[in-house]
């Protein structure tokens, strides 16, 4: 009798699906949470994490003297500042979110930067039609998440889109549209595909959609 698929963070056995394992071994609770992005698999030593933690495989870069200060961002030389020219042109006008997870890790939780509106529960967001639209959810009393991680393939290659909005409860993302020129609306033709591609439903919002958001969440979701 062949050996038990263990899974490789916990031990449990590994989830089964119509017959078949899954080929990272996986259980059925970390499975989940690895499908929803939750947990990602370190590419160089395989070992699974949770999304924003650094994997302890990663070289963690020679302490330098006082004098030899690098940048605290990208841990390149930075001519005795705290942070190298191509970091600083980069961040420099932005309001970002950082984790230190030791001495000489530092790790970007937010690259955009620039979440200067807090919404009514408390959650901060990067414009006021973002506030309106999260206000007009927390005052139907709706579930919502501003700005998942989702994860897809494209190439072989592991990537991800940050949505505005996800709604658990529907299983609908929401993406605001606030620009009308030609580059931004190919951008988001090639965003929509993906979802379409990954079968998921996404919803467009305008401006004119914002300022009418009962009879659009009605017409597109029933809710009112």
């Amino acid at each position: 009798m062949s050996e038990q698929l263990c899974c490789p963070i916990c031990g449990e056995p590994t989830n089964v699906y119509m017959g078949k394992a899954r080929k990272d071994g996986l259980c059925r609770k970390h499975g989940m949470q690895a499908n929803k992005g939750e947990i990602i698999q370190c590419p160089d030593c395989g070992k699974w994490n949770e999304k924003d933690v650094v994997c302890e495989c990663k070289k963690i870069k020679e302490i330098k003297p006082e004098n030899e200060l690098t940048c605290i961002i990208c841990g390149e030389p930075s001519n005795g500042k705290h942070f190298c020219l191509k970091c600083w042109k980069k961040y420099h006008e932005k309001s970002v979110d950082i984790r230190i997870t030791n001495c000489n890790a530092t790790q970007i939780l937010d690259e955009y930067g620039n979440k200067k509106i807090k919404c009514s529960d408390g959650v901060w967001v990067r414009s006021r039609a973002e506030s309106m639209i999260s206000d007009w959810f927390f005052m139907k009393k709706i579930r919502v998440v501003y700005e998942p991680d989702f994860f897809y393939k494209e190439n072989e290659e592991t990537k991800v889109l940050h949505p505005d909005f996800f709604l658990p409860d529907h299983n609908v993302y929401i993406e605001y549209c606030e620009l009308t020129n030609k580059p931004y609306l190919r951008k988001r033709e090639y965003t929509e595909n993906i979802y379409k591609q990954n079968n998921k439903t996404v919803i467009i919002m305008t401006d004119s959609d914002i300022e009418n958001r009962d009879k659009f969440f009605f017409d597109k979701l029933g809710i009112n």
